[in-house]
Parts: C-alpha cells; sequence; structure tokens
C-alpha cells in the first residue's frame, strides 16, 4: 500500500530512516491504535516500515474524514 508520510509532521518526514540504504526517510504507516481524542481529534500510532520507528500523529475530525478509508484498508492490510 502507499506511504503515509504526507500525515507526519514535516521534520519527521526529512529525518533520515535508521535501517534504509541511500540515506531515504522514513517509509510511514498506520497502525491499529486509532483513538478519538477530546476536541474531536483523532490520535494515530504511525511506524516506519523499515526501521520500526514509532511516532503519535493528530488529525481533526476533517482530515482524517478525508484519509479515512485508505487509513482503514492499510490497517486491516498489515494485521
Amino acid at each position: 500500500m502507499g506511504n503515509f508520510n504526507h500525515l507526519i509532521d514535516e521534520k519527521k518526514t526529512k529525518a533520515v530512516c535508521k535501517y534504509r540504504d541511500n540515506r531515504k526517510n522514513c517509509y510511514w504507516k498506520p497502525t491499529s491504535n486509532i483513538r478519538a481524542t477530546v476536541g474531536k481529534n483523532v490520535n494515530i500510532l504511525m511506524h516506519c516500515k523499515a526501521c520500526d520507528a514509532r511516532e503519535d500523529i493528530f488529525l481533526t475530525e476533517k482530515e482524517y474524514k478525508i484519509h479515512e478509508k485508505t487509513i482503514l484498508r492499510e490497517v486491516k492490510d498489515g494485521i
């Protein structure tokens, strides 16, 4: 499936992955840890497919709805 780097903070997307060759960036994917938070936000735990680094992201309800189908499909495929 796809790379979800566009959902990660710009500073984190520019960090070089510890385990990828040619100094590439991490390849972020959502995990099954998706939670609603106070204020209609959604918390998603992301992890790097290569080095297993983890990063929490917060999306607004509107942002989450835009990406919901692809996020849920990725989580389902990863199980």
